[in-house]
């Protein structure tokens, strides 16, 4: 993958460090340093974070990403333009301005910041990932660049669940451990615990009913997935009475027994107790047994697993010419064929990367087309959503239930060189694409599996949404209002699970002895657990949401200040009839550093925003779309977000067409 790359970790962010950790797993020799070593040389790739440095060793940074001779990557809050440039913005501020706070919480409640520093492991992903694009093409092109990754525009990307609505000019809300489109869908009280439970068709509704026993349930107000939406609060409250009577056990059990999504809310300290933790990370689970949750107890559990995709050593390997890498200005992985079968978010957000990053990626949707396309809101039949996560992709219909439609696929992925899906486990092969036929068929393809346990896993046949991984892996336990645990408003899980995929899939594809086929496997729970044993054995200062007559502010302390005494300084402040720009003067002459809580649809009206994230494509049919920028800027073979596909055809011209942008 990455041996023999020597990095430089030279900076105080946690995203450095985090980034370090992830490139020494991608094979890289990681030397991490407080401040500029003598011999610069000696390094291939030097990581820093200009907007934290003393100015002195701002003008190091400027010398060396104007020299040309190394790979730097800048990881910075919100990058060195624009109203808040070179802000030394902490993970909650960046939270704070960019919206994502303002998703997570509950409706009644304060917004929430993030339990773990969400902004900083999800720029370390990207960094990363972006860290070997950037080696791929000095080892193939002979060209160093430099890379800037800011804490703010991966916030923004990570929005992609709530921008639609922003988009469609409506006001967007917190839901807490809600879904605004289903029921039941919550965290729900046992007799020793929480358990989340997820339902999202009628079927499972049926079952449901039938398990819970609870008479009411059949009343005509819960007749419909609509009803029970609009009557979410009565609904809850009936099945509440319920999960009560069990422990968490208990119900996680019968829940999985029905094919319900499901899982008990943990606490980090309780991963070690947790049967797949436990199964696929004995020594991390061991450690906090004996030893309880160090700044280093992450490090035990990998984010992602690489093995060969046989045993078949005798697999005779068929060359992929990758003629569109000599381009000019080509992207860093021109020439690099793609499938991806996947929906909603994870595989999705994998295929738009390497689209990004100037791969062919077709995607295989079912005949119908993928069920995200028709979500509202949207436009000539298609969801934003759909076009954020999917953008730069050549889109086929497949009935993979029938030989000739296998057939098709299989002659796509004999030229492919990656094959990404967040199937279920298992579902692949049942098809007839196993790994020992899926290297038959190409032997050095690289094959990533995401689910959401991992394909060794004490649940096998457990079915997983990202609200289920983030109780199941300590995110929820970390993410609190007033003592009650609650979901990250985005898609956490799937989103890291995705970042984690991008990573693995982009190093690999930088490593120039690479003859054999690669499996690749992420657990979206192993990921999860990482960033959250990461955030308890690091811990982030303390801060409080206050309201204010136009929204929240968010303020924040060093060690030396409590949560109480900035309450204090709030009333002081008279917060509560101030609007937050005042608030947030008045509190600054106090020495209290506070910023506003942006909500999302106030970020369409924000310049930075505007500028530095939002970004328009068009579509076939020359309509226009508002997309989102990736997050991470190669200065001389950039990342480029262009086009949204139309709807998928039955057949492509060619195993693989060109891309129409």
């Amino acid at each position: 993958m990455l041996d023999d790359v020597r990095i430089l970790a030279w900076g105080a962010r946690h995203a450095i460090r985090l980034g370090a950790t992830l490139l020494e797993r991608a094979g890289a020799q990681v030397t991490f340093g407080e401040a500029r070593p003598r011999d610069i040389s000696a390094y291939d790739v030097i990581v820093v974070s200009s907007d934290m440095s003393p100015a002195n060793e701002r003008s190091a940074i400027a010398e060396l990403k104007a020299a040309g001779t190394h790979i730097v990557c800048d990881i910075t809050a919100t990058g060195p333009q624009g109203a808040r440039a070179c802000m030394r913005g902490t993970d909650a501020q960046i939270q704070a301005i960019s919206g994502l706070m303002d998703t997570t919480g509950f409706a009644h409640g304060e917004p929430v910041r993030i339990g773990v520093p969400f902004t900083e492991i999800s720029a370390a992903l990207y960094a990363s990932a972006a860290i070997a694009a950037a080696v791929r093409v000095k080892r193939s092109r002979g060209i160093v660049q430099n890379i800037d990754v800011t804490l703010f525009g991966c916030a923004a990307s990570a929005l992609t669940t709530f921008l639609p609505t922003a988009f469609a000019q409506g006001t967007v809300g917190r839901v807490g451990n809600r879904h605004p489109a289903c029921a039941p869908w919550n965290a729900y009280a046992t007799r020793d615990g929480w358990i989340l439970i997820c339902t999202s068709t009628e079927e499972q509704w049926r079952k449901i009913k039938e398990v819970a026993c609870v008479p009411q349930l059949g009343d005509p107000r819960f007749a419909t997935l609509r009803e029970r939406v609009v009557n979410v609060d009565e609904l809850d409250a009936l099945i509440e009475t319920w999960t009560a009577t069990l422990t968490t056990a208990e119900c996680s059990l019968l829940c999985e027994r029905i094919g319900l999504a499901a899982g008990p809310i943990v606490s980090v300290a309780g991963l070690s107790g947790e049967p797949n933790f436990r199964m696929r990370h004995a020594d991390a689970a061991m450690q906090i047994d004996t030893q309880g949750i160090d700044s280093d107890t992450y490090r035990r559990v990998p984010i992602f697993n690489t093995s060969r995709l046989t045993d078949d050593t005798c697999a005779t390997p068929h060359a992929s010419p990758e003629s569109a890498a000599h381009v000019p200005h080509a992207g860093p992985l021109a020439g690099i064929k793609v499938v991806e079968i996947g929906q909603y978010t994870t595989a999705p957000l994998v295929g738009k990367h390497l689209a990004a990053l100037g791969a062919e990626v077709v995607k295989v949707e079912p005949p119908d087309g993928e069920v995200a396309r028709s979500w509202t809101p949207g436009q000539a039949g298609t969801s934003y959503f759909f076009a954020l996560n999917n953008t730069d992709k050549q889109t086929i219909a497949l009935d993979l239930k029938q030989e000739a439609d296998r057939a098709h696929l299989s002659a796509m992925l004999a030229d492919a060189d990656v094959l990404v899906e967040n199937l279920r486990p298992g579902a692949l092969a049942k098809l007839g694409f196993d790994r020992d036929t899926l290297g038959k068929i190409n032997p050095r393809l690289i094959y990533c599996s995401i689910s959401g346990f991992g394909i060794a896993s004490a649940y096998p046949g457990r079915p997983a949404f990202d609200t289920v991984i983030q109780a199941m892996s300590g995110l929820m336990d970390l993410t609190r209002s007033a003592g009650e645990p609650v979901k990250l408003g985005v898609s956490g899980a799937d989103i890291l699970g995705g970042q984690a995929a991008l990573l693995a899939i982009v190093a690999c594809l930088a490593d120039p002895a690479r003859h054999d086929g690669t499996f690749v496997e992420i657990s979206m729970q192993d990921v999860a657990a990482w960033c959250a044993l990461f955030a308890s054995g690091n811990r982030e200062g303390q801060g409080i949401a206050v309201a204010c007559i136009d929204g929240h502010v968010w303020l924040e302390s060093d060690e030396h200040v409590d949560a109480a005494s900035l309450a204090a300084h709030a009333q002081q402040a008279r917060c509560s009839g101030e609007t937050r720009a005042s608030a947030v003067a008045a509190l600054a002459k106090a020495g209290i550093s506070a910023v506003p809580v942006a909500r999302v649809h106030e970020l369409i009206e924000d310049g930075d925003f505007l500028a530095d994230v939002l970004s328009v494509a068009r579509d076939a049919c020359g309509a226009f779309w508002p997309v989102i920028k990736v997050p991470y800027r190669l200065s001389r073979t950039p990342a480029r977000v262009r086009a949204v596909p139309g709807a998928p055809t039955r057949a492509l011209a060619g195993r693989f067409a060109a891309l129409a942008v």
